[in-house]
């Protein structure tokens, strides 16, 4: 049974849901665009192809007031209720492919958006950790024995590569006790394979040329940080150098104020108290998260923006689906929960 079809097509659940979905911000993020079959490294981040990419923004602006980050901000600043259903467009790590796909769509459109920038691949070019990861599972020759200690779940050895890729990703990202430096290095002493083995013929991320160009054409850039790493397991001076040097060089490459910032994960547990004061301090206006909501008081949430994140070759009936099953996981739980329905919500 396909829950997506039921909820919109034959319930009226769905239709109604969407009908009446509250005023407010509407974050929807994107990693990649193109296909992931393509990719030698981590297939889960490519969001949508650029064919759905284009159904995705015809589907934006007969919806939503879409608005660029600058906008918001002022939002924020004078404290103006939303009365309206406005969304914001971002991207987050700077890939290559959102220069080549993404931007000339959105440029064609008219709509604004926000790319996010770690600066070291921008910097150094480089291989970043997710990608890596992905790359060395797909090139391993290590059985799944002599990867147990990673803690794999039972399922690992019937799992398809993609699948595999995401527990280990999120095995990685959960582990806070090592950094992502000494995790890597073991997972490549646990694959049997050298720490320079990964070759690529260019750069996967934007340079510098490609973001000054963006940015004259309606694009806005706010920071990721330096190397992407989970803000919450590095220390108050490690936060500091990665939220304060990223800036920095955005500012001093693009001749800009960078006011915008987006979490690296970005779930709740990736960020701290010490994050969001050194934000602050740091001349920050905004920053965003990817807790699945919407927004309608920016100024109080302006630390904790939700977002959407758009993955899987994500379809505008997912878009819909995605964000009514938010609200009805929001609004109808207890009933839910009492009359066993919960298999309606799930993503199946």
């Amino acid at each position: 049974m396909d829950y997506k079809a039921d909820l919109f097509k034959y319930s009226g659940l769905g239709w109604l849901t969407w009908k009446f979905r509250p005023n407010g911000l509407y974050g929807f993020n994107y990693h990649r665009i193109g296909e992931p079959d393509d990719t030698q490294f981590d297939p889960n981040l490519f969001s949508c192809s650029a064919e759905q990419f284009e159904t995705h923004l015809a589907f934006y602006k007969r919806n939503f007031d879409v608005i660029s980050s600058d906008e918001l901000i002022a939002l924020m600043r004078n404290d103006t209720p939303i009365k309206e259903r406005l969304a914001i467009i971002t991207f987050d790590d700077g890939y290559q492919d959102n220069y080549q796909y993404a931007y000339p769509l959105l440029k064609a459109a008219g709509l604004p958006s926000t790319f996010f920038i770690a600066t070291d691949f921008i910097d150094k070019p480089t291989v970043p950790w997710w990608d890596e990861i992905a790359w060395l599972l797909k090139n391993t020759q290590v059985d799944y024995e002599l990867l147990r200690k990673w803690q794999l779940p039972i399922n690992w050895p019937n799992s398809s590569i993609t699948e595999q890729i995401r527990m280990m990703l999120r095995y990685m990202k959960q582990n806070h006790r090592v950094s992502m430096p000494q995790k890597l290095a073991q997972l490549r002493q646990a694959c049997g394979i050298a720490e320079n083995a990964i070759t690529v013929s260019e750069s996967l991320f934007m340079d510098w040329d490609m973001l000054r160009e963006v940015q004259a054409n309606g694009v806005s850039i706010g920071s990721q940080t330096c190397s992407h790493q989970i803000l919450s397991h590095l220390t108050e001076q490690q936060q500091a150098r990665e939220i304060v040097e990223s800036k920095r060089r955005l500012e001093e490459q693009l001749n800009t104020t960078i006011s915008t910032f987006a979490y690296p994960v970005g779930g709740e547990s990736t960020y701290n108290e010490t994050t969001t004061n050194l934000l602050r301090k740091s001349g920050y206006q905004l920053a965003f998260t990817f807790l699945h909501n919407s927004c309608n008081n920016i100024l109080e949430n302006r630390f904790e923006l939700p977002r959407f994140s758009v993955d899987n070759q994500c379809t505008v009936d997912d878009l819909k689906f995605n964000i009514c099953k938010n609200m009805l996981n929001q609004k109808l739980s207890p009933y839910v929960k009492d009359n066993n329905l919960s298999g309606l919500y799930q993503d199946k």
